[in-house]
């Protein structure tokens, strides 16, 4: 068996080269099925969020309203058990690496979560397997599957039921009995991150015939 981290993060913008990621979720299930939760919350500085920050990804993620990083520090651990705990960047670089390190990363769209992290991380190869695994690819295989094997008489019922491009998200979440987050979860870190694991688990779980 192999562990397994559903990750979600939120950024300052698009570009992981420009932009920063300042809310990191990942949920490491040990090939055991445990799993723990991480949460992490990372404060941008003043210039990076007046300068080069995206106003419209800070309004998504709801940054203004979410962000919780204790005044006196640059980070936190965000499920610590008396509330944010204070820490520096570092630790949680060092944190992050070790709940990834050895896992196969899932998540919606992991390529751009890994691209930020792996700059994050600062090594040659990050800690993860190179091959991530994107809960709508894997759904729309699963349901071209399902077509294949009869379990709809052979075809889709409705043409509306075929996966089409580009892949939705939330439409295959649904198609798998899913579904996602809504309002106040969408587009918070550990609210994707399990979104991702029970998109997940609906599929590898599922009899598709």
């Amino acid at each position: 068996m192999t562990t397994i981290a559903f990750v979600d993060i939120e950024t300052t913008g698009l570009d992981p080269i420009r932009h920063e990621p300042w809310e990191i979720a990942v949920i490491r299930r040990e090939p055991d099925g445990t799993e723990t939760e991480h949460l992490w919350q990372l404060r941008p500085s003043t210039a990076h969020l007046q300068h080069a920050a995206d106003p419209e990804a800070l309004r998504i993620g709801r940054y203004h309203e979410r962000a919780a990083v204790p005044t006196d520090a640059t980070a936190a651990d965000m499920l610590a058990p008396n509330g944010p705990a204070p820490l520096a960047v570092l630790d949680v670089t060092r944190q992050i690496f070790q709940a990834l390190r050895g896992t196969v990363m899932v998540g919606s769209n992991p390529a751009f979560d890994a691209a930020f992290l792996h700059r994050m991380l600062q090594l040659p190869q990050p800690p993860w397997h190179y091959r991530v695994i994107d809960t709508a690819t894997l759904a729309a295989g699963f349901r071209l599957g399902q077509a294949a094997s009869g379990a709809y008489g052979g075809d889709f019922l409705f043409p509306s039921d075929f996966p089409s491009l580009p892949f939705s998200s939330r439409a295959l979440s649904r198609a798998v009995g899913v579904e996602p987050p809504g309002d106040g979860v969408a587009h918070t870190a550990l609210g994707d991150a399990r979104w991702a694991r029970d998109f997940y688990d609906a599929i590898t779980h599922s009899n598709p015939a």
